[in-house]
């Protein structure tokens, strides 16, 4: 498959998606991003544009995996719906749920395949309670709780993409770049739209323009309460738990795979299966396999959306230190 990078310099592209196409036998045949010195950097022997809409009208291309700051995102995401080009995206997708959500009706009318890199969504555990559901045996949720919490934010600077820490550019901190995922995965298991959210934010470790850990509680449609909590407040790594109850079951420990008791006395051990970096190599090689199949992505700009909704409520709650309720950000 002929397959094309949008935004090459973003950290993801490099660390993640180039060798992630190598491994499944994709063909990459251009790439693009307005800082040349990205161009240079990927290491790719193939067209090469500063200007993706110069990408777009150009090259001859099957899909696009894009990326860029996340003021740009949208805008970028309605060039390839317009060009009919099948893609996928990082999240957040852009900083306003109600642009995206314009792209997102196009992209429907339009059929393009249009999928986002909410990966959580692969992790052996997330699998296994998205079987339960189907099987109608996860039960109401009655709470949720997801911390991701990881390193310093020089390390943005040291992998060229300075824009991160620019609240003008990035929209937010830790809140855009991880909150789509703790987000998503209530969003997705449970189907319940969040009511309420009540936020808070602090700067006080790093001393950046963006905030080094965001906090957001969370009251859904069928009473269930929830804490997601994001952070670049670790010294060199990542740190993770994900803890959920509900009418039938709990979990407390490791999103990646973990225990889940039933409370009719049941267990079922979800051993991890995978890595981070793996997780991205299976997203990507089954993305393009969705695609070639006609299938559905796993996770489209129809679930980024409402996610971006919430967190702007979150944004919104920050700024008037009172709780918001989704309804005002309609």
């Amino acid at each position: 498959m002929r397959v094309a990078i949008v935004g090459v310099g973003h950290w993801h592209a490099v660390q993640m998606y180039i060798p992630a196409l190598q491994a499944c036998g994709a063909d990459i045949v251009a790439i693009s991003d307005p800082e040349p010195g990205a161009l240079e950097r990927a290491g790719l022997d193939c067209a090469r544009f500063l200007d993706h809409r110069e990408l777009l009208a150009s090259a001859r291309t099957d899909f696009v995996f894009a990326m860029a700051p996340h003021c740009d995102m949208t805008a970028v995401a309605a060039d390839l719906v317009d060009a009919g080009q099948a893609f996928a995206m990082e999240k957040p997708m852009g900083v306003d749920w109600r642009e995206l959500q314009a792209v997102a009706q196009l992209a429907k009318r339009k059929g393009v395949f249009a999928a986002v890199a909410l990966v959580t969504r692969y992790y052996a555990l997330v699998e296994k309670l998205a079987e339960l559901r189907d099987a109608g045996e996860i039960g109401r949720p009655i709470h949720y709780y997801s911390r991701l919490f990881a390193g310093t934010p020089q390390r943005y600077r040291d992998w060229h993409v300075g824009w991160m820490l620019d609240p003008d550019r990035a929209g937010a901190g830790p809140l855009l770049n991880f909150g789509p995922h703790v987000i998503d995965l209530y969003l997705y298991l449970f189907g319940d739209p969040i009511e309420t959210v009540s936020a808070g934010a602090t700067h006080a470790l790093h001393g950046e323009l963006i905030e080094d850990l965001a906090s957001v509680a969370f009251r859904g449609e069928s009473g269930a309460l929830g804490v997601v909590e994001v952070s670049y407040t670790h010294p060199d790594s990542y740190e993770r738990y994900f803890s959920v109850t509900t009418e039938a079951l709990h979990i407390g420990g490791r999103v990646e795979g973990d225990l889940i008791r039933f409370h009719d006395g049941r267990r079922v051990d979800v051993e991890p299966d995978k890595t981070a970096t793996e997780t991205y190599r299976i997203y990507t090689a089954d993305t393009l396999e969705r695609f070639a199949q006609g299938r559905a992505p796993k996770a489209s700009i129809h679930d980024m959306w409402p996610v971006l909704r919430v967190l702007n409520a979150a944004q919104r709650s920050i700024e008037r230190q009172q709780p918001v309720r989704l309804a005002e950000v309609a």
